[in-house]
């Protein structure tokens, strides 16, 4: 971490010790003056919290090396901080202390559950996964179908690591209330986003739209539907000769999806599909969690990406592992995974051998 990262994470340290200890700062009967005000609003109208992960992975056949490879990893140690410094308008800001890298920062003004209006960087409403907090993702990893067709994890080389965010503006809400949970059968978000990763400007003056529409016909039931339409400028060239870095090609996707919860069983599956230039790609994933007891899940998931249908150039991964809840947003997860690789591809996986992984990852938070 260099200089800056550590007296940043100092100050939002600072912060957070401030803010937790100004209710009771207040309660000591001392009059009305700037300070008092000062730490009333932070206790009454900031909230910080945050978590960092940390695991260890060993890949008995792992691409980037050629061979077999092991690695401890600091994924991430996000800062969170929620501001609502009057009726109606939201403040947030995220950011990894361990980069020193801004994930969010955005403004939003609700006028009431049916519409809100967003303006700033934040995930763009592409997938039910990719809107997922990292701190609750069953699998530690991510879906790669979603990791890839979101630009999230800098698998598609051609959009980069974008962390499935953008900047943008949109618009959202919830609306009709129907059964006896009084829930909203309807939710949706549609937005107009630069088209680039996290932190970048844009670079091809054009503007990517982006939808999505749940619907919970039942308590338990949610379905769920999102579309991308947009154009990417290439940070590299594609690996199947479409287009050059550089260049600016059709970027498309769209996803369909449903979330299932019936008491300790939780179910989670989508179907996605994109197209870059001419090359088209599709995936999907089934993640099933159940918990025996309070403290412990078990995990099992099903995730298949296919980046050119035309090359069979897929992957499918076959996931079971176990998750400790130690304390609220403390977590330990173990996970093996089988990594199933097309025999015939004509792409980046022609003569990579399937491989077994093994991952771990600690989670803290506050």
């Amino acid at each position: 971490m260099n200089i800056k990262a550590t007296v940043f994470t100092i100050i939002l340290t600072a912060a957070a010790c401030i803010s937790s200890s100004a209710a009771d700062t207040l309660t000591t009967g001392t009059k009305d003056t700037k300070e008092n005000k000062v730490l009333r609003f932070l206790s009454e109208k900031v909230s910080v919290s945050g978590y960092a992960q940390t695991g260890y992975q060993y890949d008995t056949y792992d691409m980037a090396h050629g061979g077999a490879f092991n690695r401890f990893n600091l994924y991430r140690a996000m800062f969170i901080a929620d501001i609502k410094p009057v009726k109606h308008l939201y403040l947030y800001f995220m950011a990894d202390v361990s980069k020193f890298k801004l994930h969010e920062l955005y403004i939003r003004y609700s006028l009431s559950d049916a519409f809100y209006i967003r303006l700033g960087q934040y995930k763009t409403p592409f997938t039910i996964e990719s809107n997922m907090s990292p701190s609750v993702l069953e699998i530690i990893k991510g879906a790669q179908a979603v990791q890839y067709l979101a630009g999230i994890d800098g698998s598609d080389i051609c959009f980069g690591g974008g962390a499935g965010r953008d900047l943008g503006i949109e618009i959202g809400g919830a609306f009709l209330k129907t059964g006896k949970d009084n829930r909203n059968l309807f939710e949706y978000r549609a937005g107009v986003f630069n088209g680039e990763p996290v932190n970048t400007a844009e670079t091809n003056n054009r503007k990517d739209v982006v939808a999505s529409l749940a619907i919970r016909p039942a308590s338990p039931l949610k379905l769920h539907g999102s579309i991308y339409i947009g154009e990417g400028t290439a940070k590299k060239d594609s690996p199947y000769g479409s287009f050059k870095e550089g260049d600016t090609y059709k970027r498309n996707r769209w996803s369909t999806g449903l979330e299932l919860k019936t008491g300790p069983i939780y179910l989670r599956s989508e179907y996605m599909e994109g197209q870059d230039a001419t090359v088209k790609s599709r995936g999907a994933y089934a993640t099933l969690t159940g918990s025996p007891v309070k403290f412990l899940d078990i995990v099992a998931s099903v995730d298949y990406l296919d980046r050119n249908i035309a090359m069979h150039d897929w992957q499918c991964n076959y996931i079971i592992g176990l998750q400790w809840n130690i304390y609220r947003k403390c977590r330990l997860q173990a996970q093996y995974v089988y990594q199933q690789r097309s025999h015939d591809s004509k792409g980046i996986y022609n003569g990579i051998p399937s491989s077994h992984m093994f991952i771990t990852q600690l989670q803290v938070g506050f």
